[in-house]
């Protein structure tokens, strides 16, 4: 049986993992069932620093196809490190590895700040990390242990809203994630959703420092053009799924909860009362000091969030 698995192993690490006009690199890990890709994701922000990290845990036996949960990590990469090249996830995908690999799910969790000097606090030079979630999903899907119908997405936080970004029209014509979860987004700037084929999970703290108020109104565009959504409220529960709510002082895009952007397809930004606005406006606008503070982050219930996640996942595995 240990020499059949780490043929199968093997297979997994050196299939399809190669493009003429992408260069990966890969590192195994075979006794931790890891493998760790580098791979290149441009983006208008951050030139000639391309490069982005994925690292992929899969079950330690399995003799079929792999359904493929990947996750993008929030503002702040407090999980674990990955096995080469120094990259980070959070802890929502620290623990969602260790959940998911428990039900037969291989878990990716991506690093997209990977040495583009980027912090918590600087948030205006964060990347448009779908890309890279959808670059990884092709990169997957050509891999033959890997069921390329059963791929989802997760995301905590700013991972949240790029979760949210499969709504907008500028995805509604390729082939992305069959469900995904946002785990906390603010959703103080979002796309203009139009008709897409993702069942969508949305999960935020009644006490969290970005507004569920804001996430609600999005909700009604979202069901108004007929897409699966559901959305679940944990009570006394804050941004980090803690019980000891406090807020702090650090950036936060969370002051146009009451009234949210909506990013249209044709380049205009509107408000939610029909008001016109523009990048640099909502940047100003909706940029605040209000964070959940540090000393709060207990996290008493992000185990449950993350079970929430995984029975809608399985859901629609």
């Amino acid at each position: 049986m240990k020499k059949l698995l780490a043929i199968v192993v093997l297979v997994f690490l050196y299939c399809n993992f190669s493009y003429a006009d992408n260069s990966i690199e890969i590192k195994r890990f075979e006794e931790k069932n890891i493998v760790v890709l580098k791979f290149k994701v441009p983006d208008k922000k951050h030139p000639k620093k391309d490069y982005v990290l994925a690292q992929i845990h899969y079950p330690k036996n399995f003799d079929t196809k792999l359904a493929v949960i990947i996750h993008q990590h929030g503002s702040t990469r407090d999980g674990i490190k990955f096995e080469a090249w120094g990259g980070k996830t959070d802890e929502w995908g620290t623990r969602l590895i260790k959940a998911g690999l428990k039900r037969g799910y291989a878990v990716a969790v991506v690093d997209a700040f990977y040495k583009r000097g980027i912090t918590p606090g600087s948030k205006l030079k964060f990347p448009y990390a779908i890309q890279i979630g959808i670059t990884l999903r092709n990169i997957l899907s050509k891999n033959e242990n890997i069921d390329n119908s059963k791929m989802f997405y997760t995301g905590f936080s700013y991972g949240a809203g790029q979760v949210l970004e499969l709504q907008g029209k500028r995805y509604s014509n390729q082939k992305t994630f069959k469900a995904a979860v946002a785990a906390e987004p603010g959703c103080n700037q979002i796309p203009n959703p139009v008709k897409v084929n993702i069942s969508t999970l949305i999960i935020k703290g009644e006490e969290s420092h970005y507004y569920p108020v804001a996430c609600k109104s999005y909700l009604e565009m979202i069901k108004n053009v007929n897409n699966k959504v559901k959305y679940v409220s944990m009570p006394k529960v804050d941004h980090n799924f803690s019980l000891n709510s406090k807020i702090g002082t650090g950036k936060a895009f969370n002051g146009c909860s009451n009234n949210i952007v909506i990013r249209y397809f044709d380049g205009t930004w509107k408000h939610m009362d029909g008001t016109l606005t523009s990048r640099n406006e909502t940047r100003k606008k909706c940029m605040t000091n209000n964070k959940a503070a540090v000393n709060s982050k207990t996290s008493e219930k992000l185990d449950e969030a993350i079970e929430i996640a995984l029975n809608f996942i399985d859901k629609n595995n």
